[in-house]
């Protein structure tokens, strides 16, 4: 193959070491708030577990856990580390509120 001016711009260079960037402190933030942000849920799952399910909507929390799996798939593809641990305890969450509300809802709603 001709080593045109085109191919030689385009082909890729494999990473150094001196190329990767060490974490900043915005980075050291956005780490610890995906760990900590998930856990706002918290508080609706243990509503619904003591069985107060009254204007919990369970069509809405179907809806977070298949986007919170959604961007988990992402961030996994992506690598990007804090997508990936935000987006599991995201799905972790959502399926506890959503197994509370089966096993806790005397008549189940979906809105």
């Amino acid at each position: 193959m001709p080593h045109t001016p085109i191919h030689i711009a385009t082909k890729k260079k494999p990473l150094r070491k001196s190329d990767l960037h060490p974490y900043t402190n915005l980075d050291r933030v956005v780490l610890v708030v995906s760990v900590i942000y998930p856990f706002s849920a918290l508080p609706q799952a243990i509503a619904v577990f003591s069985g107060r399910t009254e204007g919990v909507a369970a069509l809405s929390w179907m809806f977070f856990l298949v986007c919170a799996s959604l961007f988990f798939v992402y961030g996994v593809r992506r690598q990007v580390v804090p997508m990936v641990i935000s987006n599991s305890i995201w799905v972790l969450m959502d399926a506890l509120v959503l197994i509370g509300l089966f096993i806790h809802s005397g008549s189940f709603s979906w809105l």
